[in-house]
Protein backbone atom coordinates (compact mmCIF):
# COMPACT_ATOMS: atom_id res chain seq x y z
CA UNK A 1 0.00 0.00 0.00
CA UNK A 2 1.35 3.39 -1.00
CA UNK A 3 0.15 6.96 -0.91
CA UNK A 4 -0.06 7.48 -4.64
CA UNK A 5 1.67 10.44 -6.31
CA UNK A 6 2.18 9.04 -9.79
CA UNK A 7 1.06 10.08 -13.25
CA UNK A 8 -2.62 9.06 -12.91
CA UNK A 9 -4.02 12.24 -11.31
CA UNK A 10 -7.35 10.53 -10.62
CA UNK A 11 -5.66 8.86 -7.62
CA UNK A 12 -3.22 11.49 -6.34
CA UNK A 13 -3.03 11.32 -2.54
CA UNK A 14 -5.10 8.13 -2.35
CA UNK A 15 -3.92 4.98 -0.56
CA UNK A 16 -3.44 2.44 -3.33
CA UNK A 17 -2.95 -1.28 -2.79
CA UNK A 18 -1.08 -3.29 -5.39
CA UNK A 19 -1.78 -6.95 -4.71
CA UNK A 20 0.44 -9.57 -6.33
CA UNK A 21 -2.23 -12.19 -5.87
CA UNK A 22 -0.90 -15.49 -7.24
CA UNK A 23 -2.63 -15.41 -10.65
CA UNK A 24 -3.01 -11.66 -11.23
CA UNK A 25 -2.06 -8.20 -10.04
CA UNK A 26 -4.92 -6.24 -8.46
CA UNK A 27 -5.00 -2.46 -8.02
CA UNK A 28 -7.40 -1.15 -5.34
CA UNK A 29 -8.13 2.15 -3.63
CA UNK A 30 -8.06 1.41 0.11
CA UNK A 31 -8.24 5.00 1.34
CA UNK A 32 -11.62 4.29 2.95
CA UNK A 33 -10.83 1.21 5.07
CA UNK A 34 -14.51 0.33 5.42
CA UNK A 35 -15.05 0.47 1.64
CA UNK A 36 -12.04 -0.60 -0.43
CA UNK A 37 -12.66 -0.22 -4.17
CA UNK A 38 -11.08 -2.39 -6.85
CA UNK A 39 -9.67 -0.17 -9.59
CA UNK A 40 -8.43 -2.82 -12.02
CA UNK A 41 -6.50 -6.04 -12.41
CA UNK A 42 -4.07 -7.53 -14.91
CA UNK A 43 -2.56 -10.92 -15.56
CA UNK A 44 0.09 -12.12 -18.02
CA UNK A 45 1.22 -15.11 -20.06
CA UNK A 46 2.52 -18.16 -18.21
CA UNK A 47 1.50 -16.87 -14.79
CA UNK A 48 2.60 -19.33 -12.11
CA UNK A 49 2.69 -17.34 -8.85
CA UNK A 50 2.55 -13.54 -9.01
CA UNK A 51 4.50 -12.94 -5.84
CA UNK A 52 5.82 -9.44 -5.22
CA UNK A 53 6.44 -6.20 -7.05
CA UNK A 54 7.58 -2.62 -6.70
CA UNK A 55 6.88 0.69 -8.42
CA UNK A 56 9.54 2.64 -10.26
CA UNK A 57 10.17 5.93 -8.45
CA UNK A 58 8.04 7.88 -10.95
CA UNK A 59 5.24 5.29 -10.50
CA UNK A 60 4.88 4.83 -14.27
CA UNK A 61 5.88 1.17 -14.07
CA UNK A 62 5.37 -1.79 -11.74
CA UNK A 63 8.07 -4.48 -11.73
CA UNK A 64 6.86 -7.95 -10.72
CA UNK A 65 8.50 -11.21 -9.80
CA UNK A 66 6.65 -14.47 -10.45
CA UNK A 67 8.11 -16.86 -7.92
CA UNK A 68 7.24 -20.15 -9.62
CA UNK A 69 7.52 -19.56 -13.36
CA UNK A 70 11.15 -20.66 -13.50
CA UNK A 71 10.29 -23.90 -11.70
CA UNK A 72 7.08 -24.60 -13.62
CA UNK A 73 8.09 -23.58 -17.15
CA UNK A 74 11.86 -24.00 -17.18
CA UNK A 75 12.55 -20.41 -18.15
CA UNK A 76 15.45 -18.40 -16.81
CA UNK A 77 14.64 -15.81 -14.17
CA UNK A 78 11.76 -13.76 -15.56
CA UNK A 79 10.90 -10.25 -14.39
CA UNK A 80 7.65 -8.72 -15.68
CA UNK A 81 7.10 -5.02 -16.23
CA UNK A 82 3.70 -3.34 -16.39
CA UNK A 83 2.80 0.19 -17.46
CA UNK A 84 0.81 1.62 -14.55
CA UNK A 85 0.58 5.19 -15.84
CA UNK A 86 -3.22 4.72 -15.95
CA UNK A 87 -4.29 2.68 -12.92
CA UNK A 88 -7.72 2.06 -14.49
CA UNK A 89 -6.10 0.40 -17.51
CA UNK A 90 -2.75 -1.20 -16.64
CA UNK A 91 -0.85 -2.76 -19.55
CA UNK A 92 1.84 -5.39 -19.88
CA UNK A 93 5.01 -3.58 -20.98
CA UNK A 94 7.75 -6.23 -21.39
CA UNK A 95 9.62 -9.01 -19.66
CA UNK A 96 13.27 -9.27 -18.79
CA UNK A 97 14.83 -12.73 -18.77
CA UNK A 98 17.95 -13.05 -16.63
CA UNK A 99 21.13 -15.06 -17.19
CA UNK A 100 20.33 -17.92 -14.78
CA UNK A 101 17.51 -20.34 -14.02
CA UNK A 102 17.35 -19.26 -10.37
CA UNK A 103 13.98 -18.37 -8.87
CA UNK A 104 13.35 -14.66 -8.27
CA UNK A 105 11.86 -13.50 -5.00
CA UNK A 106 11.65 -10.00 -3.49
CA UNK A 107 12.66 -6.93 -5.50
CA UNK A 108 12.93 -3.20 -4.85
CA UNK A 109 13.66 -0.04 -6.85
CA UNK A 110 16.11 2.64 -5.73
CA UNK A 111 16.79 5.30 -8.34
CA UNK A 112 17.45 3.58 -11.65
CA UNK A 113 18.41 0.27 -10.06
CA UNK A 114 16.17 -2.71 -9.42
CA UNK A 115 17.59 -4.94 -6.67
CA UNK A 116 16.14 -8.41 -6.36
CA UNK A 117 16.80 -11.52 -4.35
CA UNK A 118 17.29 -14.35 -6.82
CA UNK A 119 17.56 -17.36 -4.47
CA UNK A 120 20.51 -19.51 -5.67
CA UNK A 121 21.85 -16.70 -7.93
CA UNK A 122 22.17 -14.30 -4.96
CA UNK A 123 21.13 -10.68 -5.22
CA UNK A 124 20.99 -9.19 -8.72
CA UNK A 125 21.05 -5.51 -9.71
CA UNK A 126 19.48 -4.23 -12.91
CA UNK A 127 19.84 -0.82 -14.52
CA UNK A 128 16.24 0.14 -15.34
CA UNK A 129 16.96 3.57 -16.83
CA UNK A 130 15.82 2.30 -20.26
CA UNK A 131 12.56 0.79 -19.01
CA UNK A 132 10.53 2.91 -21.45
CA UNK A 133 12.54 1.30 -24.27
CA UNK A 134 11.84 -2.26 -23.02
CA UNK A 135 15.38 -2.78 -21.77
CA UNK A 136 17.09 -3.74 -18.52
CA UNK A 137 20.83 -4.33 -18.14
CA UNK A 138 22.33 -6.36 -15.33
CA UNK A 139 24.96 -4.16 -13.69
CA UNK A 140 25.93 -6.27 -10.71
CA UNK A 141 25.30 -9.22 -8.47
CA UNK A 142 26.52 -10.80 -5.27
CA UNK A 143 26.23 -14.57 -5.17
CA UNK A 144 25.34 -15.76 -1.68
CA UNK A 145 24.94 -19.36 -2.90
CA UNK A 146 28.05 -20.06 -5.03
CA UNK A 147 27.42 -23.80 -5.39
CA UNK A 148 25.09 -23.28 -8.38
CA UNK A 149 22.35 -21.07 -9.83
CA UNK A 150 19.76 -23.82 -9.97
CA UNK A 151 16.01 -23.60 -9.69
CA UNK A 152 15.44 -24.22 -5.99
CA UNK A 153 14.61 -22.43 -2.74
CA UNK A 154 18.08 -21.86 -1.25
CA UNK A 155 20.13 -18.69 -1.09
CA UNK A 156 19.07 -15.04 -1.18
CA UNK A 157 15.54 -14.47 0.12
CA UNK A 158 15.40 -10.69 0.49
CA UNK A 159 17.40 -7.54 -0.17
CA UNK A 160 17.18 -4.05 1.34
CA UNK A 161 18.95 -1.22 -0.57
CA UNK A 162 17.64 1.87 1.26
CA UNK A 163 20.27 2.67 3.91
CA UNK A 164 21.72 6.22 3.59
CA UNK A 165 25.20 4.67 4.02
CA UNK A 166 24.88 2.84 0.70
CA UNK A 167 25.06 -0.50 2.48
CA UNK A 168 22.76 -3.17 1.11
CA UNK A 169 21.62 -6.08 3.25
CA UNK A 170 20.83 -9.49 1.84
CA UNK A 171 19.18 -12.24 3.86
CA UNK A 172 20.18 -15.73 2.82
CA UNK A 173 18.21 -18.80 3.86
CA UNK A 174 21.36 -20.92 4.26
CA UNK A 175 24.09 -18.48 5.26
CA UNK A 176 22.46 -15.64 7.20
CA UNK A 177 22.87 -11.91 6.71
CA UNK A 178 25.25 -10.24 4.25
CA UNK A 179 26.09 -6.54 4.22
CA UNK A 180 27.35 -5.44 0.80
CA UNK A 181 27.89 -2.24 -1.15
CA UNK A 182 27.88 -1.47 -4.87
CA UNK A 183 31.38 -1.07 -6.27
CA UNK A 184 32.40 2.56 -6.47
CA UNK A 185 29.89 3.75 -3.84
Amino acid sequence: VITYNGPDTDYTGREILIGSNENEVVIADVTDKSNPVKISNISYNNVAYAHQGWFTEDMNYFILGDELDELNTGTNTRTLVFDFSDLDAPEFHFEYVGPTSAIDHNGYVKGNTYYYANYRAGVRMLDISQIANDSFTEIGFFDTYPENNGTDFDGAWNVYPYFPSGNIIVSDINRGLFVIRKSGS
